[in-house]
């Protein structure tokens, strides 16, 4: 589906290449403990945080509790948070100097709820059609048990993704 909606080679392979990187740094942050009991661990805020630097240290905030996510939650999250971030640096706030993105996140009961709030970006509306990277991000988010509402504000998008805390270990 990514080749179908590239317009060139070069734009092609640019996306692959963004969402290797993206996998790459979540599998860096991983820690693995030793023994018979192998466990993967890696640090949401370490995560989130990784994948928005490339886009400036200035243009991001994150604000939540310290939650442990598994190698395979990693791998998942990874990828939504750069189709996110590469759709706001192409399109939203990112794209501009005084865009910004707030990423906050708190533990309620046994879910794991995560806020993306983009503001800065100019005129942002909804999306006529549904594109290969919102398509892979909901199939995602749906692969680990959650939930993502999405909401286009003139500053820019606002994302609600819900996830079990059961999930976030594998």
């Amino acid at each position: 589906m990514t080749a179908r909606n590239a317009a060139t080679k070069e734009e092609l392979a640019e996306t692959l290449s963004g969402r290797l990187h993206a996998l790459s740094e979540a599998n860096g942050l991983i820690r693995r403990s030793f023994g018979d009991d192998v466990a993967a661990v890696a640090s949401l805020g370490d995560l989130v945080g990784c994948i928005l630097r490339p886009h400036g240290v200035a243009t991001s905030h994150l604000n939540g509790p310290p939650v442990a996510i598994g190698e395979q939650a990693a791998n998942h999250l990874a990828l939504v948070f750069h189709e996110l971030a590469t759709n706001a640096a192409k399109y939203g706030p990112l794209s501009r100097d005084k865009g910004t993105i707030d990423v906050t996140w708190s533990v309620d009961a046994d879910r794991l709820e995560i806020g993306w709030a983009e503001t800065g970006a100019e005129a942002v509306t909804a999306p006529t059609s549904t594109g290969f990277g919102t398509k892979l991000v909901e199939t995602t988010i749906e692969r680990i048990g959650g939930g993502i509402r999405r909401t286009w504000n003139p500053g820019g998008l606002s994302v609600v993704i819900s996830l079990p805390l059961a999930s976030l270990g594998r």
